[in-house]
């Protein structure tokens, strides 16, 4: 008994491939786009977490040396100093005769007033010249005449200075933070710390003490973040002002998504959100996609000159780099399936094919009907 040779179905073997293979390269597109959307959220998720973590530290560094100059303040050597130079009546031309000799002679200036060699002024150029951090600590009266000093200042009367305005709050006394700016006396980039200096009897105010305070520890933690190669840190300000970069960068310069930054916080602020940290993606100064967490800093909310921000970017490109090493596994997976149902389709049609009883068998049936009744034939 012969069998008739199994020709391929075409159709079934059409309706299979037009069916399972677009199926399954849809169904490998879509996990393939939804893990890297879940992978961009989860980068992009840690990158926030980072950046209020970091912020946190800058914070932390920052209300500890305020809680260090407020004790330093309140040394006897300093408060004694202070309150000796408010005896007497202030005589406004003389301080202002030795402001002007000050800021052509400084050193001739101070050998002449003598300000360096008392006892409050060895005690904090002891300081200064142990730990780095302090370049410069000054003490100055209820007038702003300088009464002690860690080294030579830039001039003698403070109380036409930003930050001595500031802090005698009218004679009230209050602890102010300045932002991060060259200091001319100290010669670095630093902030400023002034603190109220209370009476020996603690019942007045008897004058200012400013610390400028080296800014490179606090912002060691911002320049130290390695979150990849392409990884950058910066601070800065909501006007998209840089306060810091690890980077060379110039007074003036700006945050690359400065505009975009802006534009979220004006978005924020008319859906009147609380400050929380900022995601988004930006296009580089070189044209390629960054993702970039903001996180602000607590310390606008007592402090309102240091409205920071820290900032992180990362390549987009390099952040997916991990789930781009494992799509050629999925593609291989994707190309082994669809081999297996090119088969299963050529199988199914190679049987769907294939007649269901043989022809010859068939016909033998059909010759013997003619000839003979059908209640005749034989099994």
């Amino acid at each position: 008994m012969e069998s008739g040779f199994a020709r391929l179905n075409n159709r079934v073997l059409t309706v299979i491939l037009l069916v399972a293979l677009p199926v399954l390269i849809v169904g490998a597109a879509i996990v393939i786009s939804i893990g890297q959307s879940r992978l961009h959220q989860a980068e992009t998720a840690r990158l926030a977490q980072v950046a209020e973590y970091t912020a946190s530290a800058v914070d932390a560094y920052v209300f500890r040396r305020i809680l260090d100059a407020a004790l330093l303040g309140r040394v006897p050597a300093l408060r004694s100093a202070a309150a000796a130079g408010n005896e007497g009546t202030p005589d406004a031309a003389r301080v202002a005769e030795i402001d002007g000799l000050w800021q052509k002679d400084a050193a001739a200036a101070e050998a002449r007033v003598g300000v360096l060699k008392t006892p409050a002024s060895v005690y904090l150029a002891d300081i200064v010249k142990n730990d780095s951090i302090y370049r410069e600590i000054i003490v100055t009266d209820l007038h702003g005449r300088l009464v002690a000093a860690s080294n030579l200042t830039s001039d003698y009367a403070q109380a036409d200075e930003g930050w001595w305005m500031n802090a005698i709050d009218e004679g009230r006394g209050r602890v102010y933070v300045s932002d991060v700016k060259r200091d001319e006396s100290a010669h670095v980039y630093a902030f400023e710390i002034a603190v109220p200096v209370p009476s020996p009897d603690g019942k007045a105010l008897a004058g200012i003490m400013k610390v400028v305070a080296d800014s490179r520890e606090m912002l060691a933690g911002v320049a130290g973040l390695e979150l990849g190669a392409t990884s950058d840190s910066v601070l800065v300000r909501p006007d998209g002002s840089l306060v810091f970069s690890r980077r060379p960068y110039a007074v003036g310069d700006r945050f690359f998504a400065a505009d975009l930054l802006r534009q979220r916080l004006e978005e924020r602020a008319a859906r009147k959100e609380a400050a929380a940290a900022l995601t988004f993606d930006a296009r580089g100064e070189d044209g390629r996609q960054r993702i970039v967490a903001l996180a602000p800093s607590q310390l606008s909310q007592s402090y309102p000159e240091l409205s920071w921000m820290t900032a992180l970017s990362v390549d987009a490109g390099e952040m997916d780099a991990p789930f781009r090493s494992l799509l050629w596994y999925l593609v291989l997976v994707v190309a082994l399936t669809g081999l297996v149902v090119l088969s299963i389709a050529l199988w199914l049609s190679l049987r769907l094919a294939r007649p269901t009883i043989d022809p010859a068998y068939d016909m033998h049936l059909v010759e013997r009907a003619r000839v003979a009744p059908p209640d005749t034939l034989e099994p």
